[in-house]
């Protein structure tokens, strides 16, 4: 786990976790509502992850305060090919406060509705995110559950989602979020989107897209 993760006090990593854990399990739990598209579900999957209000915890004399959000981000241009080279969306985490080092770290995603047999055309958007992000996973949502692939295991496996099961690649969203994501197994360290100057630090290209984002804030009271 890197050092400003480890730095957070446990309360608050275990906060996190559970917002991500009740978030997934929340929007698998009423898939039938969002279940027109894989936009639609991405969308109340990211508003189930968001806290309404920003969570404060007060230890000694630090403040630090958890605000998890997603927003809607639509691309530039009408029909604009470099549209389709990039991902839908992506989970991001930011750490920053007076006299720490700013951490950031963002996890890229594709996401599909019911995925089965050979897919060619996932192939070829995760052969482009892993051109221009350099990773990322692809989410399946189903009735069944919600579960994500490393884009390499999609790649490799042309596509298809019994290769990628029968070789364990397959695994829990809610896992991935929890998990791996949160203590840094996955992941590009320094990818994230700039709300200010709408851009990636990490240049990807414009598109529509989702942005699930947990923001740390630590100060000195």
């Amino acid at each position: 786990m890197h050092s400003a993760l480890t730095s957070l006090p446990d309360i608050v990593r275990e906060f996190i976790r559970d917002r991500y854990l009740a978030g997934v399990a929340d929007a698998e739990a009423q898939y039938e509502n969002a279940m027109g598209d894989e936009d639609s579900l991405t969308g109340a999957l990211g508003a189930l992850i968001s806290t309404s209000t920003p969570r404060q915890f007060r230890i000694g004399s630090t403040e630090i305060v958890v605000r998890i959000d997603y927003r809607k981000l639509r691309g530039r241009g009408n029909d604009a090919p470099e549209k389709r080279l990039g991902p839908d969306g992506v989970f991001q985490i930011q750490i920053s406060g007076a006299g720490i080092p700013s951490f950031r770290k963002g996890l890229a995603f594709q996401a599909k509705k019911n995925w089965k047999g050979k897919d060619k055309r996932l192939v070829g958007q995760a052969r482009n995110m892993q051109r221009t992000i350099g990773g990322g996973i692809v989410i399946d949502y189903t009735p069944h559950g919600y579960s994500a692939c490393d884009i390499r295991y999609v790649i490799e496996s042309h596509g298809s989602r019994k290769v990628v099961s029968d070789h364990g690649h397959v695994h829990k969203l809610g896992q991935i979020l929890a998990h791996d994501f949160l203590e840094c197994r996955v992941g590009r360290e320094g990818l994230y989107y700039e709300n200010q100057g709408e851009l990636f630090s990490i240049k990807v290209p414009d598109r529509d897209l989702n942005v699930l984002d947990t923001n740390v804030s630590i100060r000195s009271l």
